[in-house]
């Protein structure tokens, strides 16, 4: 029964001592990701660092209980930031107390409509964003949150716009550079960077949060024009029920959406990749929004802000040896002790915002994956132009856009490939055995007096006309009074609508008008049903269908149709 609500309780089945082990070591690794990560996020989305630090500790223990995959780490990431920040600060000033309840109220809504899309079974949702359009959009929204850090790393009050205005003010404001400030972020990036090639697996975010602060303390860099953090509250928030207004929930709809589409196809995206055929537990979509939902309604209760699956934390997740989601709920625990005992340090030794932006470019640089847009542009030149375009609005429309674009583009690309499917002429090779494609086998042999073609697609509405255009086009093609039969191979069709019937039956008595026969081969099925129970049953006779290409041309020359039977088979 317990099984039943919390799904997560599954991996516990046949728990060890070593995978405790395994668990306690991935644990105390990720937290020590989790800390500088979650407050540095938690700046780029406009709000305090301590609300990062919240979002650590209590929506990964809710996910462990709930979700499906041991694959994958919950917490702040970048993505969600960007978005947070684009669409609330049109809303209140980053930084207020206004913001950070809209936040708070945003954070309820996310997971109020990720869980109520869970229980009423619209995991398919995430089906609707294509690679091509994440990779174009993860990638800019990389290069938007790089650009977003460029103030903290010079020193200088750049305001809000995309990414070429701030670039542009940037080099326009050279005089206003604080030099301290920009030396403090190189040696932060180079920290996170260099490093890594030698002794790669250590905490090098951690090392760099600590290591500053203890500079930062002991030489004063807020002396130096440096800017700090240094007033993180102690303890943990109290419980407390947003209390939003009927004109603040409408405000915050559309990036409440957003942001609840995004985490979730992220988090799915992750899950579905890592995912084995030997997992005890499949991963179940509906159940993940029901889990993220769930983490992210209890965050909002606990003053966080909204989380999702990290690709990158996932990844040390699993290198570091995670068996189950006890990995996420040791992380939680240390982070809510740093919370508890050592938040008051910020106050001696203060934090250089320079130096969470080094973290935070670093950790976002993994995002841009140029790698994998070279091989889309490579493998399909078409869906590289809809990762550019999504790429291209991102980088100067905002994030909002962007997402906007590439769900545009997503389903224009569905509807193109529906209206116009596969479609092709057929000719025989070895001797009439087979039947194939004339253009990628130029040996097929066609016959003049037969026009054969194949309709890779379901068969409705929004492609009859498609259909209709392409068969006419080859029959005009033939030498007048040649073409005396056409075979319409549907073998590739799994359906046929009222429509699409309409249309084959004015076909066929057009071309039967011109003294030209029109047979149909191979229809499976739901095809056969489809045409027994339309205006088309008229012409489901052995003289009409038959079961294979070459059935229907033994019936042209011999008049015989051999597999009739298996041919008009129907469910009536």
């Amino acid at each position: 029964m317990l099984r039943g609500w919390f799904p997560g309780l599954a991996w516990l089945e046949g728990y060890e001592r070593r995978d405790f082990h395994s668990d306690l070591v991935s644990g105390l690794t990720i937290s020590f990701m989790l800390i500088p990560q979650g407050m540095g996020y938690a700046v780029v989305a406009g709000l305090p660092p301590e609300v990062g630090l919240y979002a650590c500790i209590f929506p990964p223990v809710v996910y462990a209980l709930l979700g499906t995959s041991n694959k994958i780490s919950i917490g702040p990431v970048a993505l969600d930031s960007i978005l947070i920040l684009s669409g609330l600060s049109v809303l209140a000033d980053p930084g207020s107390d206004r913001y950070l309840e809209l936040a708070v109220t945003m954070t309820l809504m996310v997971g109020c409509i990720q869980a109520a899309f869970g229980w009423v079974k619209l995991g398919v949702i995430a089906n609707f964003l294509s690679y091509p359009v994440i990779v174009g959009y993860t990638s800019a929204a990389a290069v938007v949150i790089m650009g977003s850090q460029l103030d903290s790393l010079f020193g200088v009050d750049l305001g809000n716009g995309n990414l070429p205005q701030l670039v542009f003010r940037l080099l326009g404001s050279f005089e206003s550079w604080n030099l301290p400030t920009l030396a403090l972020g190189v040696m932060g990036v180079c920290f996170m960077v260099f490093p890594q090639r030698v002794l790669p697996g250590l905490p090098y975010a951690l090392l760099l949060l600590v290591i500053g602060m203890l500079a930062s303390g002991t030489w004063q860099a807020e002396s130096l024009g440096v800017e700090v953090i240094d007033d993180v509250p102690r303890g943990l928030p109290q419980l407390v029920l947003p209390n939003p207004t009927l004109d603040d929930l409408r405000s915050l709809l559309p990036i409440s959406l957003t942001v609840a589409l995004m985490g979730y196809v992220g988090s799915m995206s992750i899950c579905k990749s890592l995912e084995k055929p030997t997992d005890r537990v499949p991963t179940q979509p509906n159940q993940e929004l029901i889990a993220v939902g769930a983490a992210n309604l209890l965050g909002a209760l606990f003053r966080a802000f909204p989380v999702s699956a990290s690709f990158s934390r996932s990844a040390a997740f699993r290198h570091a040896g995670a068996r189950t989601q006890i990995s996420a709920v040791v992380s939680s625990a240390c982070i809510a002790l740093t919370v508890l005992f050592l938040t008051p340090l910020f106050a001696r030794f203060p934090l250089p915002k320079a130096l969470l932006a080094a973290i935070i470019v670093v950790s976002v640089a993994g995002l841009l994956k140029v790698g994998e847009m070279r091989k889309i542009a490579r493998e399909s030149p078409r869906e590289f132009w809809i990762l550019l375009a999504t790429f291209m609005t991102t980088v100067f429309l905002g994030v909002q856009n962007g997402l906007l674009m590439g769900v545009a583009l997503s389903l224009a690309m569905v509807v193109y490939n529906t209206a116009t499917p596969h479609m092709t002429e057929l000719g025989a090779i070895q001797g009439g055995r087979l039947y194939r494609n004339t253009t990628r086998f130029p040996e097929a042999v066609v016959r003049q007096d037969v026009l054969i073609f194949r309709f890779d697609a379901p068969l409705f509405f929004a492609n009859k006309d498609y259909f209709k255009e392409r068969v006419c086009r080859w029959v005009s093609q033939r030498e007048p009074d040649t073409l005396k039969y056409i075979i319409f191979d549907a073998e590739a069709v799994n359906s046929l609508d009222n429509t699409a019937t309409q249309m084959l039956q004015q076909l066929i008595e057009n071309f039967d008008a011109q003294g030209v026969e029109f047979y149909i081969s191979n229809p499976i099925g739901p095809v056969r049903d489809a045409i027994k129970g339309s205006s088309l049953s008229d012409y489901m006779k052995e003289d009409r269908v038959f079961a294979t290409i070459a059935d229907a041309i033994t019936f042209i020359d011999e008049g015989i149709n051999l597999h009739a039977k298996d041919a008009l088979q129907t469910n009536t």
